[in-house]
């Protein structure tokens, strides 16, 4: 992700981090997301993986009702690792769709991979770098706010340098939050979050500065391999974050408008990512510093 002028190889206290929405392959090809590799080259990505690593078959909802049980072949982490996605949040309304032991294999085939598993067994996991702990913690908000969540938060806060809060949401796609999301946000803020993101309404939403914190209020699908859902805005979060002995905890925050691969195509580059910047600030984004297919906040 080209997030300044300086490399990570001559700015070695600074790291670059991109966070993308809802993902789920399923059976689709593993090539989904290469044509967006020149964007995150050098970046370490966090993505939200909508169901487990159990290799088994899905079940599709039908026209009765019937509910989606998503699943995703094991190679997956193998090629999530190739893109340097160090870290992937499993927290949401899909991570049970194969039992409890879907759960627990899910975590096996991404620590295999050298890939952090947050959610799950644990919704708080620290990624260690070299001159920066990041504290990364996920929260399905589909059964309401958890009461320990500020408690959880606050806790997780001082395990690291830094803490960044994700929020998995459910319900029609929106590109305004709902008042439950808004409420979790506030929770974090008081925590001391320094990035706060939403994703699982498979929409866009506002991005703005409050502070020193940076708010994604929704990120969209990332890529989505189901048809379940028709909505291609999606967006990526791109952060460039200071070394623990630097006072200001993010040098830069940006978004980059993608079009988000759907029933197993790639996802690109958005086509016209002035829409989108015209839409995120219609919709109460922060000032956007549009520069190509990247606006800064």
């Amino acid at each position: 992700m080209v997030l300044s002028n300086c490399s990570p190889e001559t700015e070695a206290d600074q790291y670059r981090i991109w966070i993308g929405g809802d993902f789920h392959f399923g059976e689709g090809r593993s090539a989904v997301l290469e044509p967006l590799s020149h964007l995150l080259q050098g970046a370490i990505g966090f993505v939200n993986l909508e169901g487990p690593l159990h290799g088994g078959k899905e079940t599709h909802v039908d026209d009765s009702g019937r509910v989606w049980l998503f699943n995703s072949p094991r190679p997956l982490p193998q090629q999530l690792a190739a893109l340097n996605i160090q870290a992937v949040g499993t927290a949401n309304n899909h991570q049970h769709d194969a039992g409890s032991s879907g759960v627990h294999e899910t975590e096996r085939h991404l620590k295999q991979a050298g890939i952090l598993s947050v959610g799950g067994s644990s919704p708080i996991r620290l990624l260690k770098l070299p001159s920066l702990d990041i504290v990364l913690t996920v929260h399905d908000l589909t059964d309401g706010i958890t009461p320990t969540l500020s408690a959880e938060l606050q806790s997780a806060r001082k395990r690291g340098d830094i803490l960044i809060s994700t929020f998995h949401v459910t319900g029609p796609p929106s590109y305004l939050p709902s008042p439950q999301l808004r409420k979790a946000v506030e929770i974090a803020l008081e925590a001391g979050a320094s990035v706060i993101a939403s994703h699982g309404s498979h929409a866009p939403g506002p991005v703005e500065r409050r502070g020193d914190t940076v708010i994604a209020w929704g990120l969209g699908n990332l890529a989505f391999n189901c048809k379940c859902t028709d909505e291609k805005d999606g967006l990526v979060l791109a952060l460039l974050l200071n070394s623990r002995n630097s006072g200001e905890r993010i040098a830069e925050a940006g978004v980059v408008p993608i079009d988000a691969g759907l029933r197993g195509n790639p996802s690109k580059p958005a086509r016209n990512p002035e829409l989108i910047f015209d839409l995120l600030e219609a919709i109460g984004s922060s000032e956007l510093r549009r520069q190509g297919q990247r606006a800064s906040f």
